[in-house]
């Protein structure tokens, strides 16, 4: 199987064009409009992408985590990274410099200066606390892509007695085998004192499923001590055997990457005191996406249901199986069961017209949502499940329409494209859009690692559409909302889209005009 977002492959292989099949009209980019400046992004940030490098003749899986410090004058004064390309882990790598520019609508350019090599990253503010950025190195030394987002860190002093209380996680990667994997749960940090002294987890190795409880410790890291933990928020962490370097956001959210046994990255969030006490407490309309793997390679699922306690309705969902997309309407026999209230856990189910189940873990971090894993069993001879994880988030805001669903967004996809009719490698589109009578326009950046040199492509014009076919917490069959969009010389992509409010979308792909890919995103209001 391969991991979504961290495909192995051959680059002398791929050779398909970048935004492949054209045809389309030019669109030019709109002049940046809005409130941005190089003032916006000031202060400290914590950031993570997952995705690929290039390295000699063959591209390897690439997550990084890290922090860096603007000066709001477009000056990057300092920071530091870890990185983990499938096991090979460089640690502490000290950010000597950089610049960056911010335009009015929030895209720009960011450059992060180490001691013998660079980085480029195109970000696009959501707010002057976050935005989402890619991955679009291609020097000398580099040439890397991936999707991440950045978010500034705060509440200090930052220190290990800053994470207390309950978190739930979601780490995703390669184990150490390369096989990919899904590595989701809770744990409890009661004293603020670094000590985990209970925590259960759900793993998902290459579609063996396996669970139970772990105990840990966060603590500053005593091999690297000039980046302490009170100005960088870094620190190590041991988490059920395994050896983790961590980013301290705040008190809510850290950011982690493994640095034994495979590579694992992702966050852990603070769980609150009012999650669901019980079973028949849990009411509320959910979308929610997931994004992996399958035996036939990338793999994403979106949707939406409705949970009444142990009951589900309303579902709706829609599979992007290695370009296979498949529609289902008619799902059945939704439940919800096993649920611990004692850490938020338990599992949900339901079936297609033909019989076939679809099983996911969930951890909810508060009433209105939390992580997913898919544990469903695969439908290919021989293999037992998919790998896959995301977000469950409740619905609220409805009816979507064109009066709310207006304003600017940054829109973010990540992902895999076909090359040459069966090699799968990674795809990454950042862009800042206006909705406007549910009218798409806007500029955005891509990098697709289909080439054996490739190469970012910059400031593409963004046209097209949404089509609201629902208010998205409908039970009506097949009713569901759409977004074609428009790059620049290139055919039209098409996505089905699922509304979580009017500032938050999820959405994927949903046909294979013009170049087969497999990719999830979404679209997030700026504020």
């Amino acid at each position: 199987m391969k991991r979504f977002l961290t495909g192995l492959v051959s680059a002398a292989a791929l050779w398909t064009a970048a935004c492949g099949g054209g045809g389309g009209p030019t669109i030019p980019p709109p002049p940046p409009v809005g409130n941005f400046s190089n003032a916006s992004l000031n202060g400290q940030y914590a950031f993570v992408t997952s995705g690929e490098v290039l390295t000699s003749t063959t591209v390897t899986s690439l997550a990084r985590v890290g922090s860096f410090t603007a000066d709001g004058q477009g000056h990057i004064t300092g920071g530091v990274e870890d990185v983990n390309a499938e096991g090979q882990v460089s640690n502490a790598n000290a950010i000597t410099g950089g610049s960056y520019t911010v335009n009015a609508d929030g895209r720009g350019f960011m450059n992060l200066i180490f001691a013998q090599s660079s980085i480029d990253l195109g970000i696009t503010l959501t707010s002057t606390s976050d935005g989402l950025l890619i991955d679009e190195t291609s020097n000398s030394s580099q040439i890397s892509t991936g999707s991440g987002n950045f978010i500034k860190q705060t509440g200090g002093p930052l220190a290990v007695s800053t994470v207390a209380g309950p978190y739930i996680f979601d780490f995703a990667g390669l184990d150490g085998a390369g096989n990919p994997d899904s590595f989701v749960g809770q744990f409890d940090v009661p004293n603020a004192n670094g000590v985990i002294t209970t925590g259960f987890f759900d793993e998902n190795v290459g579609g063996t499923l396996s669970n139970g409880s772990f105990v840990g410790t966060l603590a500053p890291d005593p091999v690297n001590p000039g980046f302490p933990i009170d100005t960088f928020g870094r620190g190590i962490a041991q988490i059920a055997n395994q050896e983790f370097v961590f980013y301290i956001v705040n008190g809510t959210r850290v950011r982690f990457l493994s640095t034994t046994g495979g590579m694992l990255s992702g966050d852990a969030v603070l769980q609150s005191n009012s999650i669901p006490a019980s079973l028949s407490a849990i009411n509320s309309s959910f979308a929610f996406i997931v994004a992996g793997s399958s035996p036939n390679g990338g793999l994403t699922r979106v949707g939406r249901l409705t949970a009444s306690g142990a009951t589900l309705s309303k579902m709706l969902m829609d599979v992007n199986d290695a370009t296979n997309e498949v529609q289902f309407n008619n799902l059945s026999n939704g439940s919800i069961t096993d649920y611990d209230a004692t850490i938020g856990r338990g599992t949900f189910s339901f079936q297609d017209s033909n019989g076939t189940t679809y099983s996911f873990a969930f951890y909810l971090s508060s009433p209105n949502g939390g992580i997913i894993q898919d544990v469903s069993p695969s439908n290919t001879a021989g293999f037992a499940r998919v790998v896959a994880d995301g977000s469950i988030i409740a619905q609220s805001g409805s009816p979507f329409t064109s009066s709310n669903i207006s304003g600017t967004y940054a829109m973010n996809w990540s992902g895999l494209v076909v090359a040459s009719g069966t090699f799968q490698d990674e795809e990454d589109l950042l862009a800042d859009v206006t909705v406007s009578n549910l009218s798409v326009s806007g500029t955005a950046d891509i990098f697709q690692f289909t080439s054996a040199t490739p190469t970012p492509q910059f400031d593409f014009g963004v046209g097209g559409s949404i089509t609201i076919a629902g208010d998205g917490t409908s039970s009506a069959s097949g009713q569901r909302n759409n977004m074609t969009v428009n790059l620049s010389n290139a055919a039209p992509i098409h996505f089905v889209v699922y509304f979580v409010n009017p500032q938050l979308a999820f959405f994927a792909n949903r046909d294979n005009n013009g170049t087969p890919r497999i990719v999830a995103g979404i679209l997030k209001a700026q504020n």
